[in-house]
């Protein structure tokens, strides 16, 4: 057997290519994941499709492990040792690093992640040549190394659970766990170099928006009697004057022209509507020829940093629904509703509270581990929390000390025996 240690950087390599394609898994390598998940089997599972978890400290090792000094020498990214050795601290500032190891079954197929990817899956009923990975050899050691960790890691557990459960909470990385903290906590930690929603936007437009709350809450909002196109560009060039977009423009740009520079593209045919017509906006939004479209989407970004403009026919009258509560766009947002508001177009605004609290600094960031992308993470904190922005911590030691100490941090998952 072999008994390699591996470190941080390899283990980094291992998860950076597990689903790179090439060469195949070994069968001592197939019988080693089988043997890992029968070990497995003495932790209680979680949820379904038999999932369960253990923390594995890796140490970041020798330089060694890092690369070859000439090698990165004469590929000219470094000149000299000093040089190669800071290379080496900047991308493994830590001493050592924690993994979160994940098994999980589904039917005949057993799966295991490393971090939250996917590092290899194996069907009992297939020959282990079926398994692609990216380097065979390399595999093995890596098998082998896992196998040696969770051998001894389980058997921690099954010596004292309280006591296994305990260390974890006590020594698992701030970077690996979950928690909340008040915006104006972490406002108050990054001083000037964050941006202060509350002051950008000022007392008065905060006011305003407070009201713009109240009416969403009460849906106390009346609809319009009649939609044009040239209405609702109308009403775009209101939000688009509102944040001073055309402010450098030379040209004196119509309100359609406007939407036609900012928004999506995707409007499904509306930029042709004729723009007075009542009933020709009825026959288009009727026809749901703009379902699969995106005409509402007025300031183009992402998936989750773009600003919409809904309109929506009640009973024959028109409701506008205003969203945007991205933390990058809702500034932007909120200059919106204001300026909705002083021209007396009636709106409703979607997580309006949840965008009062943000800019006023009264909601809570939530922050997810360093291996999760700080996106659509809702599902991952209480509903009760109303948690809509995420983050990871700082790599800033100073910063993530004290952002630690403000921060709420929520209970990890007990590892239980079966």
């Amino acid at each position: 057997m072999d008994t390699t240690e591996l470190f941080v950087p390899e283990i980094n390599t291992i998860i950076k290519f597990a689903q790179s394609k090439g060469s195949f898994i070994s069968n001592d390598s197939y019988q080693i994941l089988n043997e890992i998940y029968e070990i497995f089997s003495c932790i209680k599972p979680d949820e379904d499709d038999e999932k369960r978890h253990i923390w594995i400290k890796v140490s970041r090792g020798p330089i060694s492990a890092f690369g070859d000094y000439e090698e990165y020498r004469e590929s000219g990214e470094v000149e000299t040792f000093e040089e190669f050795e800071q290379l080496w601290k900047d991308y493994y500032p830590e001493k050592s690093n924690w993994y979160r190891l994940d098994s999980a079954k589904y039917q005949h197929e057993l799966f295991f992640y490393l971090d939250g990817k996917l590092i290899c899956s194996i069907r009992r009923d297939d020959p282990p040549a079926k398994v692609s990975v990216f380097d065979s050899d390399y595999f093995d050691r890596f098998a082998d190394w896992l196998l040696r960790k969770v051998v001894s890691e389980t058997d921690k557990l099954k010596k004292d659970e309280a006591a296994y459960n305990q260390f974890i909470e006590q020594n698992l990385p701030w970077s690996k766990r979950f928690g909340k903290i008040k915006r104006r906590d972490y406002w108050d930690i990054q001083g000037d170099e964050v941006v202060r929603l509350d002051k950008n936007l000022g007392d008065e437009s905060i006011e305003k928006l407070k009201i713009v709350v109240e009416k969403t809450k009460s849906q106390d909002i009346p609809l319009l009697e009649k939609m044009t196109a040239g209405e609702f560009f109308r009403i775009c060039e209101i939000c688009y004057d509102a944040n001073s977009y055309f402010r450098n423009s030379q040209l004196q740009l119509t309100p359609k022209e406007k939407y036609l520079k900012l928004a999506d593209g995707r409007d499904s045919g509306l930029r042709e509507l004729e723009e007075d017509s009542p009933s020709v906006f009825q026959a288009w939004y009727h026809s749901s020829v703009w379902l699969g479209g995106h005409p509402w989407e007025i300031c183009r970004g992402g998936n989750s940093t773009h600003i919409s403009l809904y309109i929506s026919d009640i009973q024959g009258k028109w409701k506008v629904r205003l969203t945007g509560s991205s933390i990058v766009r809702v500034e932007e947002t909120v200059k919106m509703a204001v300026a909705l508001y002083d021209n007396g177009v009636p709106f409703e605004l979607s997580d309006a509270e949840n965008i009062l609290r943000m800019v006023t600094g009264n909601d809570f960031i939530g922050i997810v581990p360093d291996n999760i992308l700080p996106r659509y993470c809702h599902g991952l904190f209480p509903k009760e929390d109303q948690i809509i922005d995420f983050m990871n911590l700082e790599y800033d030691k100073n910063k993530t000390s004290k952002i630690a100490g403000k921060t709420h941090w929520y209970p990890l998952e007990w590892i239980a025996l079966a």
